[in-house]
């Protein structure tokens, strides 16, 4: 076909308007693609270790400014949650609340419920980070809820493994062991093994905590058993392997214990790749080694783990070796490197607020410093009493929590909306509100009991501790005047024999008074080993058993109470006690019983003379107070608390109770138990 010149130009013109009318539409998009890029350009600064943490900072700000001003609800919901994400990296905290809020509340008005789960998660970990344990429980567990409601089982199984792993923090070990199963059942049908591991790994520490270690090495082996089947293994392995030298030690499998800890040692990239990890490791086998008595080239050990930390300023690390050291010193009666390093550990601790570091502390403090044992027990219970106290509230936190339903949160919604209902609604909130503070009522109650319960406890314990360390030293007593014995008897006895026989046989030429001297000083050899045998088996024969400890401890008690009491006292103790035979909870339950009848003595009697015997009478333990004070009519006189608690621990140990008073004569308790073995696991 033939074109006419006119034609040409007509189709000149139309293909510039073309060419013109693309260049404006590509300028158009490249604007677009510029103004929708633009997020992701400041989000990338932000990412870029090219630039100053400030300057990061800065980039992420730009990028929540450019996030703000897009239309689209669910573009800005996708940018939130990386911008939030980026600022908890960056430690941004003002940005991260501010961004993951409107997050939330965006995902709550696109009723987006896998976002809303999503924006508590970013919440829950920032939290934990920050070990604000009762805020991420709560964001944990909604974000739990939200991805179950859609079910997305893996987000459910891994915000269930964090519930439960927060739960063992708190020692809610039942919680985490439910969480941590639910969460496996989940895994097993996804078949992530990583994750497995991770849930059988923790269940493994938890059981340790419950002193179940049979249940514990089992659960570390089936979380091994998974971990064969990922790739990446990472220090996992030998993670686990530490967890089981610690279930051994525990046990005192001391062989067993070094074994598992030298095995993770056994990967050659440890030292590169984590060294606060091989340092730890380090520090586990020289103590295990310590425990076992095998104290060969351990203190050079405690001190390589020791600078380690001390370079990495690891410092719940430094604490826990410096507390080890402490025990080694103490072990070689270095007492003032013992009380210098238990110190030192303490104020580190206090540093950082360890709480579990600085008990474990005092409680060597209590051992090491002698003078002060008290002031460090006493601040032991204190404090263990405290965050007792705080981890009640916080598992009741979390109970209240878990049980909250959306049920209830969408009944409450309704009946706010619904003008009709609002007067049922009052009525039924004010019985809600009834019931509630009746409840509270009830559990404020119910927890002092408790409370009361757990501290009658601790405070058994640390009583069974101070008679168990008595022993402890009087058996080491023992132990010295059985060496020097050993000494006496097979060195320096055997040396003088030697040198008397000798003598004998030296012929020794002179006058008759010269042969009678020699005579006579091989006879006063003779006398001196006789003197150094009997003294010998004097050191040995003598022993000391723990039944001069428990009466010592009695003993003070009276002196202090007669102090406080103004009264005098007379002690009759009877010597054929063998209080290592008798169980603790016989001690204790008669120490508490004389303290609590010394204190009424104190309190009411106004006595000038009490006499406190201890007998043994066939297979029973008889005690005996006896005071000269007022007296009281038994038929009117009501039951205090401190005579219930003497009746209910007399009860406890299977034993007789009996008391007579009368007005101005004074008053006689009566307390016979049945010999009870010590319970020795």
């Amino acid at each position: 076909m033939k074109i006419v010149p006119a034609s040409k130009f007509f189709y000149v013109i139309l293909g510039f308007l073309v060419i013109l009318g693309c260049t404006k539409v590509v300028e158009e998009k490249n604007k677009v693609i510029s103004k929708k890029d633009s997020t992701e350009i400041w989000l990338a600064q932000s990412k870029s270790r090219k630039l100053t943490l400030e300057e990061r900072k800065k980039a992420l700000e730009k990028a929540f400014e450019a996030a703000q001003s897009k239309t689209s609800d669910s573009l800005r919901s996708h940018y939130f949650s990386e911008i939030a994400i980026e600022a908890e990296l960056l430690n941004n905290d003002p940005l991260f609340k501010k961004v993951n809020l409107e997050n939330l509340n965006l995902a709550v008005k696109l009723q987006d419920t896998f976002k809303t789960g999503d924006a508590h998660w970013s919440y829950g970990m920032y939290y934990q980070e920050k070990e604000v344990i009762d805020s991420a429980y709560y964001h944990f567990h909604k974000a739990y809820e939200s991805f179950k409601s859609v079910h997305h089982e893996l987000y459910t199984a891994n915000m269930l493994y964090n519930l439960g792993f927060i739960q063992g923090r708190i020692k809610d070990y039942t919680g985490s062991e439910i969480s941590m199963i639910e969460a496996i059942a989940i895994y097993k049908k996804l078949d992530r093994n990583l994750n497995l591991y991770r849930c059988y790994n923790y269940l493994g520490i938890v059981y340790n905590n419950l002193d179940e270690y049979d249940r514990s090495i089992y659960y570390h082996n089936k979380a091994l058993e998974y971990l064969e089947k990922v790739e990446n293994k990472r220090n996992y392995k030998e993670g686990s392997l530490s967890n089981i030298g610690l279930v051994y030690q525990k046990q005192r499998n001391y062989e067993s214990a070094i074994e598992s800890f030298e095995k993770a040692l056994n990967n050659s990239d440890l030292k590169v790749r984590d060294l606060n990890f091989y340092a730890r490791l380090k520090d586990n086998i020289a103590y295990t080694k310590f425990l076992n008595a095998d104290t060969a080239n351990v203190e050079n050990e405690f001190k390589y783990a020791l600078n380690i930390r001390d370079s990495l300023k690891n410092i719940s690390g430094v604490v826990i070796s410096n507390r080890h050291l402490s025990e080694f010193y103490a072990a070689k009666f270095d007492t003032v490197k013992a009380v210098e390093l238990a110190t030192e550990a303490y104020d580190l601790a206090e540093q950082v607020d360890n709480n579990r570091d600085k008990l474990e502390t005092l409680l060597l403090l209590s051992k090491v410093n002698k003078q002060e044992a008290n002031i460090y027990l006493a601040e032991y219970v204190h404090l263990n009493d405290s965050l007792q106290i705080e981890e009640r509230k916080t598992r009741n936190k979390f109970t209240r929590i878990k049980f909250e339903t959306d049920e209830y949160i969408e009944e409450t919604e309704k009946l706010s909306e619904e003008r009709i209902l609002i007067s049922i609604g009052a009525v039924f909130v004010i019985a809600i509100l009834s019931f509630a503070y009746f409840l509270r009522v009830q559990t404020a109650k119910n927890k002092e009991l408790v409370f009361e319960k757990e501290q009658q406890k601790t405070n058994q314990e640390i009583f069974s501790l101070m008679l168990k360390q008595q022993s402890k030293l009087e058996e080491g007593r023992m132990k010295e005047r059985h060496r020097i014995s050993a000494d006496l008897h097979d060195g320096v006895l055997g040396k003088i024999f030697g040198t008397r026989l000798g003598l004998g046989f030296l012929d020794i030429k002179g006058d008759d008074g010269t042969i009678e001297k020699h005579q006579s000083y091989i006879d006063e050899l003779q006398n001196i080993e006789k003197e150094i045998r009997t003294i010998s088996h004097e050191l040995k024969n003598e022993i000391l058993s723990s039944k001069e400890d428990f009466f010592t401890i009695i003993e003070e008690l009276i002196q202090q109470k007669s102090s406080l009491g103004e009264f005098k006292y007379t002690s009759n103790f009877d010597s054929n006690i063998h209080w290592d035979d008798i169980s603790d909870e016989i001690k204790i339950n008669y120490y508490r019983i004389i303290q609590e009848a010394l204190q009424n003595i104190i309190k009411y009697a106004n006595a000038t003379q009490i006499t406190i015997s201890i007998e043994l009478e066939e297979s029973n333990i008889n005690l005996k107070i006896t005071d000269n004070g007022r007296g009281f009519n038994l038929k009117n006189k009501r039951k205090g608390i401190g005579l219930k608690n003497m009746v209910s621990r007399t009860n406890n140990i299977n034993g007789i109770f009996k008391i007579n008073s009368k007005i101005t004569k004074g008053t006689t308790i009566f307390v016979s138990s049945p010999l009870q073995k010590p319970n020795y696991e």
